[in-house]
C-alpha cells in the first residue's frame, strides 16, 4: 500500500497486519513506524505499556469511524464521484458539528 506520509508518522494496526518484514521496510526506507496490535505469541512482543497505548489508541480511532458510520445511510446515491465526495464530507462535517455542539 503506498503511504505518503511525513517521516515518523506513526500507522496503527490490528494483529492480522504482523507482517515484520513490511515494519522493517516501512521503518527503513520511509521513516514511517508501523504500530501493530500483537498477538500473544509474537515474536516481537511489546512491553505491557506500550500494548496498552496502542490497544487505547485503536480503540479511539474505531470508536470515531463507529461514530461517523453510524450517521451513513444504507446507501449512497450519487452519480458522480464528486457527488459521492461532497455526500461524505456532509456526514464527516455533521459529525463534527454534533460532537462540537451537543457533547
Amino acid at each position: 500500500m503506498p503511504l505518503s506520509l511525513p517521516e515518523n508518522a506513526e500507522v496503527y494496526g490490528d494483529a492480522a497486519y504482523t507482517d515484520y518484514q513490511a515494519e522493517d521496510d516501512l521503518r527503513d526506507t520511509d521513516g514511517i513506524v508501523l504500530q501493530v496490535v500483537r498477538k500473544r505469541n509474537s515474536t516481537r512482543p511489546d512491553s505491557p505499556a506500550l500494548a496498552y497505548i496502542k490497544q487505547t489508541t485503536r480503540h479511539h480511532i474505531e470508536t470515531v469511524v463507529s461514530q461517523i458510520t453510524l450517521r451513513f445511510p444504507k446507501s449512497i446515491h450519487a452519480v458522480t464521484l464528486d457527488g459521492f465526495l461532497l455526500k461524505l464530507a456532509t456526514f464527516i462535517l455533521t459529525l463534527t458539528l454534533e460532537s462540537a455542539f451537543i457533547s
